[in-house]
Parts: structure tokens; C-alpha cells; sequence
């Protein structure tokens, strides 16, 4: 067990995530009727399950061959560019709303789950409001789910319910630059 290895890890739990935004947002679009790509779904699904394929050789190894080196770098690149379309310049209707506040939900959703099970696999202290997140991202997306199950059955949506997600939508696009820059930090982590 390395600190390499743990950095590592953390770099794929952060590809991880982006995976997941960039998933979830689309399967919303899907759902809701919205315009999406099936092309760009496909892909994303394929950059997923090859992604998930090098996770539990590395949990168990804690390390990477250089092949899997390669291709966490092939997928980190085409998330990147992925990643340049996924705030769309359009008119900010709920729908696109929605998909943003509950991609950006379920991918920090699960960038927390790979920052504790890191915890459990490197056999290190991780800090217990990973812990306490877990409840608050079930609940949110509990919500997204039944938000996103509405529209797909075209029902109405009270106002109640679309405020926290404006409000979540303004923090979202507060931190966009952050989110778009962040990326780089996978290389980094990963060693590429």
C-alpha cells in the first residue's frame, strides 16, 4: 500500500464522477422527452464500463500496468471533451435544470461513496462527513428520481418542488468553472 496508490485511486473515483454527471445528465434528457444524443449516451456508457473494468484488478493490486494506465487517459480525454458540451447554451428551462442539479448530484453522490470505500480498501482514516453525506446525497437524488419520473409521465410539477432545484442549479453554475477545471486534476492523480 502506497500513497501513490491512494492518489491514484482518488483520480479514478474523480473520473468516476465525471462519468457519472455526464451519464445521469443525458439518461434525464432520455427520460424527460428532452433532446439528447444516443451516440453520445453510448459512448458515454462504453467509457464507463471501461472504466469500471480496471476498478477491481486496481482494488486489488493497488496499482496500474501501463496498458491501464493508457486507457484511464484515453477515457479522460474524450470525458474532457464530452465534458465541453455538458453546459448547454440554451434557454435554462427546468428540464435543463434538472439534468445538471441531478448529474451534478449523483456524480458527487458517488465521489463520495469511492472517497470511503478508498477509506476501506487503503485501510485510512477518511473524514466522517463523507459519512454524513451519504444520507444527504440519498435524499437529493431520491428527489431527482421522482422529479425525473414526473416529467417522463408528463405530470405537473408543483412550484414547491422546483425551487430547491433552482436554488441547487444556482450553485451549480456558480461552481462551473470549477467543475470544467477540475478535470485536470485526474492526470495528475492518476500519473499521466
Amino acid at each position: 500500500m502506497t500513497k501513490n496508490a491512494t492518489k491514484q485511486y482518488n483520480g479514478i473515483v474523480l473520473l468516476t464522477g465525471y462519468l457519472q454527471r455526464l451519464f445521469v445528465a443525458e439518461t434525464i434528457y432520455q427520460r424527460v422527452g428532452e433532446h439528447f444524443d444516443q451516440e453520445r449516451l453510448a459512448t458515454i456508457h462504453n467509457l464507463l464500463d471501461e472504466t469500471y473494468k480496471v476498478i477491481p484488478v486496481f482494488e486489488q493490486t493497488h496499482s496500474l500496468t501501463e496498458t491501464q494506465k493508457v486507457q484511464l487517459q484515453v477515457v479522460t480525454e474524450q470525458v474532457e471533451q464530452l465534458m465541453q458540451s455538458y453546459f448547454k447554451p440554451m434557454a435554462v428551462s427546468f428540464t435543463y435544470k434538472l439534468a445538471i442539479v441531478g448529474s451534478s448530484l449523483y456524480a458527487e453522490q458517488k465521489v463520495n461513496a469511492g472517497i470511503i470505500r478508498l477509506g476501506e480498501i487503503f485501510k485510512v482514516e477518511v473524514n466522517t462527513d463523507f459519512h454524513r453525506r451519504v444520507q444527504f446525497y440519498e435524499q437529493r437524488t431520491k428527489m431527482i428520481d421522482y422529479l425525473v419520473g414526473m416529467l417522463h409521465e408528463k405530470k405537473e410539477i408543483e412550484e414547491q418542488f422546483k425551487k430547491p432545484v433552482d436554488s441547487w442549479f444556482d450553485d451549480v453554475m456558480r461552481n462551473k468553472d470549477f467543475i470544467l477545471s477540475d478535470i485536470k486534476q485526474i492526470g495528475e492523480l492518476i500519473g499521466f
